[in-house]
């Protein structure tokens, strides 16, 4: 999900092409022959400017910044929600003593706010200059069309985002589908490899589903099913790898110490076992679970170590019944 609080110019999203909006700004300190046009950014009580344009007479850069206190333009289109046109601000009252006009350059000042998707606002869209201005209707609307779409823009990475989030995600549970666990999980195998990191592969799946199904439908099924994965997500970290890979089946692909995955696996049946003691429904569906660890200089692939797992967890299943468990390997 896209942090609305994270500083785009120093941790771009994916899906917006910031050159795209640095041709925009660009363009527009040439056509309004302004000393700068800029998308400037609100977050975490800051502004920030994200782009600003590459012409050698511009007095702001990228990445430069000013704080909610001070007085601004940029602030005003914060507080109003509506977009501000200042023509000459060292002879306008209400402008005068701020901060960039008396101790600043600047003289003119036209900007309209910007807004992410939900209708929160992002920031602003501005053309600012070292001369005072005398805009007409024509290119107020010029910089409104531009404003539409940077915020086309803001729209699609949302946009995006989710149908990328869907694509990896489990919707019932929210944790990483199979082909979420594919594409995180290859990378942290070849992150432990270069890092020589050793690893564990978890795999649990819920004694009895089809007992539980049949009895109470499959609310009650669904509902088991969530309560491990409330459990997966509290007991784990938040850089482990949780996915729902088949019905009741579950993996935890983590980084951790050889004797830590044992402790990982007591600490989510532990938290299971609380959810599950909530529902009486639940009563007769404890988790099954078996693990491999690796060290990072001899990795398995993904669907390996599935197999190898699910094996030990089936065993563990049966030693239930017959009182024999094998312990898991490393290599």
């Amino acid at each position: 999900m896209i942090d609305t609080q994270q500083c785009l110019s120093r941790y771009p999203i994916e899906s917006i092409d910031l050159d795209k909006w640095q041709g925009t700004v660009d363009l527009m300190s040439q056509l309004y022959n302004a000393a700068c046009g800029t998308i400037v950014q609100l977050r975490q009580d800051e502004f920030n400017a994200v782009v600003a344009s590459a012409n050698e007479d511009n007095f702001l850069e990228r990445d430069s910044s000013w704080p909610w206190e001070m007085r601004s333009f940029c602030r005003k289109i914060m507080e109003t929600g509506k977009g501000l046109y200042v023509n000459d601000a060292i002879n306008d009252d209400d402008w005068k003593t701020v901060e960039p006009v008396c101790d600043g350059p600047v003289r003119s000042y036209l900007g309209l706010p910007l807004l992410w998707p939900d209708g929160t606002l992002f920031g602003t869209i501005c053309v600012i200059d070292t001369k005072s201005t005398d805009y007409q209707p024509l290119q107020i609307e010029l910089l409104e069309q531009l404003r539409d779409l940077i915020n086309a823009d803001l729209k699609m990475a949302f946009a995006y985002d989710k149908i990328k989030t869907l694509a990896l995600t489990d919707e019932l549970t929210g944790v990483c589908n199979r082909r979420g666990l594919q594409i995180l999980g290859d990378q942290l195998v070849k992150d432990a490899k270069r890092f020589d990191l050793n690893f564990g592969f978890v795999y649990l799946d819920i004694d009895n589903m089809k007992k539980l199904n049949d009895t109470h439908g499959h609310n009650a099924g669904d509902d088991c099913i969530i309560a491990l994965a409330e459990a997966l997500k509290y007991a784990c970290r938040e850089n482990d790898i949780i996915a729902r890979i088949g019905g009741d089946e579950f993996v935890v692909l983590l980084t951790c110490a050889d004797d830590k995955v044992e402790l990982v696996c007591d600490r989510i049946e532990t938290e299971y076992n609380r959810i599950r003691g909530d529902n009486e429904l639940l009563a007769d569906n404890p988790i099954s679970y078996g693990y491999v660890y690796r060290s990072g200089l001899h990795p398995i692939s993904l669907d390996q170590m599935i197999e190898e797992a699910d094996k030990l967890m089936y065993k563990k299943k049966h030693g239930r019944k017959v009182g024999e468990f094998e312990e898991p390997f490393i290599e």
